[in-house]
């Protein structure tokens, strides 16, 4: 083929057609996706789900369920990453430190963890089953999960400390060692046959250990924080007067 050839604009005709095909993938992929997670949540615990009953929730047929995937491998793993990333960007606004004090927002973010893990069990089970489509087999989707929202936290702290004039490193390792000890006890918790706490005590049980994580942190780099009080507050007058009172004496 001569080089010019390869050269040739394509025609707007060809782009869109292009486009609209590439939407229908994608709209066609979230559909399979999506039936994959309904399927999964309505399962008995440890039972299978085929490719032809995703298929068939789809409205497909289950060729077409293995032209958009390259095996049932891809699948699970694309599956998994979707749900990670729905509930990621749902834990995202529980995270947002605009509104509420620093015990509402631990309180509120260990609610959403809690409340997706207690009603979501077998797509819980069903992460920690093996890799994302962007992770190596070495890790789970659960433990990538943890991750994201470890680092998501972990940038939050370093951006607010940038902006007070604090330097943030003692946090560092904070976010990771909060987010296993609350997903861990609330995997144990939701397992747990022995008598145990209600949800509402054990999300209040999980923050105060997290609020008692955090504060000694920032006592052991001089910070006073009352969790009390609005968080932007906090940060707008530590900005304003270099520490104010939140600062001890």
């Amino acid at each position: 083929m001569p080089s010019d050839a390869i050269a040739q604009p394509v025609t707007t005709e060809l782009t869109g057609r292009e486009a609209r095909w590439e939407r229908h993938n994608s709209e066609r992929q979230k559909r399979i996706l999506t039936s994959a997670v309904e399927l999964i949540e309505e399962r008995a615990a440890g039972a299978e789900v085929s490719v032809q009953q995703i298929a068939d929730r789809a409205g497909l047929a289950k060729s077409v369920v293995y032209r958009q995937f390259s095996g049932r491998d891809d699948l699970d793993r694309r599956v998994r990453a979707f749900v990670l990333g729905q509930f990621a960007a749902a834990l995202d606004a529980s995270m947002s430190i605009s509104v509420g004090t620093l015990d509402q927002i631990l309180t509120r973010t260990i609610s959403a963890v809690a409340e997706w893990i207690t009603e979501h069990p077998r797509i819980h089970e069903f992460m920690g089953t093996g890799p994302t489509d962007y992770d190596d087999e070495s890790i789970d989707a659960i433990s990538s999960l943890k991750a994201t929202i470890a680092d998501s936290a972990r940038t939050t702290i370093t951006e607010v400390g940038r902006s007070v004039g604090i330097d943030s490193s003692p946090f560092d390792s904070l976010p990771f060692a909060v987010v296993t000890m609350v997903e861990g006890t609330l995997t144990h918790w939701v397992r747990s046959t022995d008598p145990k706490p209600s949800r509402e005590e054990i999300i209040a049980d999980l923050a105060k250990y997290t609020w008692y994580m955090f504060d000694g942190v920032a006592r052991s780099s001089g910070l006073q924080i009352d969790p009390h009080v609005e968080l932007s507050t906090l940060i707008a007058e530590l900005v304003s007067s270099d520490g104010g009172t939140s600062r001890p004496d």
